[in-house]
């Protein structure tokens, strides 16, 4: 079959500009309302005058919507700039400029975005995919004169940036066909990481033949100006609410500290620096604090369905075309999601106390830390409770996985997983071919579920 209809292809040509909108409360309201009918309520009550507008920031798939702290704005041209761009508006940078030089305090609209940092070859996203309604880009509006939260290294993607394929991608003869189909330049892809530049060229050509946008609404610097005042009490309070339930787990995080040291010295161990950061990265994953991985099963993330069309039928991928995205574990909707020693997304980086160790050996040497963690929460010499890490080992369930587990009996076959899954039987494209069984995603993965649904 050809791999694009060249009669709808001109149709898209335009899908790789961005858009900025200025709106007033009346013109964006009802849209608003739809993501977030409380704080819309509340906007409500104020009875903003016109002077209160709202810019409304359309992305396509892949932008950087944030690069190393600076925010980038769609400027009249359809380009990102950033702020220190001399050819962007002066009036737009005066209203939008306040945070850091960052992105102003922010609402997704449509699909999703993602905040993270890049290290070495993986990423460390920081609060998994943000959906609709999310508010965010708060702190330093709420605490001008002592926020300690710099522009740093930050940055931000419309859609999913933690994305990538479970089956490899990286044969050269059939990557070069993408590459001459869609017009696109990017190389082979050699680690996981690098998936995403390919989505992201994929979704941007002009033979692409489908459109994905994200929609960011910011707020610019006068709706923060009055905040002490008793009529925006309400409005504060919400932003206060919204920020104090974000940062729970980092404000706890001197104390999970604590906790993991007693344990250590009251059971005696001393454990790889790099063992100890794995575990405790994944108890934050089970009080649903940090994301993990999980299939795609719909286009909140980027074009997921169009992508699995096309490594299906074009690539001439062996098998389903099972893409994986940032998603938190949740005790209400029994969702597992996963953890891999192929992708590590803690955000601690001790190295390896040895180098020579294999994959099996860690994940062996992990599952035997975290059960001694368990032990020591379960025991209640640590006094956790009432608090979220108490309830992990009665409520949360840790399975380990590798393709070669002859040696380990204690480690499961990675072949059980879309057997004890559904979730990867409900991927937007299934071309029927199996699952991706030698992907190196799964030599070495951990899944957090609930034990009521396992």
């Amino acid at each position: 079959m050809p791999s694009y209809d060249a009669s709808r292809s001109k149709l898209f040509t335009n899908m790789k500009k961005s858009s900025l909108e200025e709106l007033t409360w009346d013109e964006i309201r009802s849209e608003f309302a739809q993501k977030n009918p409380r704080l819309a309520k509340i906007i409500d009550a104020l009875s903003p005058s016109k002077e209160y507008t709202l810019f409304k920031a359309t992305y396509p798939y892949g932008a950087e919507i944030v690069k190393n702290g600076t925010a980038n704005i769609p400027n009249n041209e359809g380009e990102c700039i950033n702020f220190n761009d001399p050819r962007l508006d002066p009036k737009l940078r005066e209203k939008l400029l306040y945070n850091n030089g960052s992105t102003p305090v922010s609402m997704v609209l449509k699909n999703s975005a993602e905040i993270f940092v890049v290290v070495e070859n993986n990423t460390v996203p920081l609060y998994g995919l943000i959906p609709t309604g999310r508010i965010f880009g708060t702190w330093k509006v709420l605490n001008q004169e002592g926020s300690h939260t710099p522009a740093f290294i930050w940055n931000m993607t419309s859609g999913a940036r933690s994305l990538f394929m479970m089956p490899k991608i990286s044969e050269k003869m059939r990557h070069n066909r993408l590459k001459r189909d869609f017009g696109i330049t990017v190389d082979t892809p050699k680690a996981l990481l690098d998936h995403w530049e390919v989505f992201s060229a994929l979704a941007n050509s002009d033979q692409f033949g489908e459109t994905w946008e994200a929609e960011i609404l910011f707020f610019p610097k006068i709706w923060f100006e009055k905040l002490d005042d008793e009529k925006w009490m309400a409005f504060k309070c919400y932003l206060l609410e919204a920020s104090w339930k974000g940062s729970e787990y980092l404000r706890n995080l001197f104390f999970w500290d604590i906790a993991f040291s007693l344990i250590q010295k009251h059971r005696g161990i001393r454990p790889n620096p790099y063992i100890a950061d794995t575990v405790k990265h994944l108890l934050g994953m089970g009080v649903g604090a940090l994301p993990g991985f999980a299939p795609s099963i719909d286009n909140t993330a980027g074009p997921i369905k169009r992508l699995g069309e096309i490594y299906s039928e074009i690539y001439q991928l062996e098998y389903d075309p099972v893409i994986m995205e940032l998603h938190s574990f949740s005790k209400q909707i029994p969702r597992p999601i996963y953890y891999s020693l192929a992708y590590p997304t803690t955000t601690e980086f001790s190295p390896k106390s040895r180098l020579d160790t294999s994959k099996i050996s860690d994940l062996y040497e992990i599952k035997a830390l975290l059960i001694k963690y368990l032990s020591s929460i379960t025991d209640g010499n640590l006094n956790l409770g009432l608090t979220p890490i108490y309830d992990i080992p009665k409520t949360i369930q840790y399975d380990f996985f590798h393709t070669d587990n002859e040696q380990y009996q204690s480690i499961s076959p990675s072949s059980l997983i879309p057997k004890e899954d559904s979730y990867f039987q409900k991927i937007p494209f299934k071309s029927l071919k199996g699952f991706p069984e030698n992907s190196s995603f799964i030599k070495g993965c951990i899944r957090i579920s609930n034990k009521s649904a396992t």
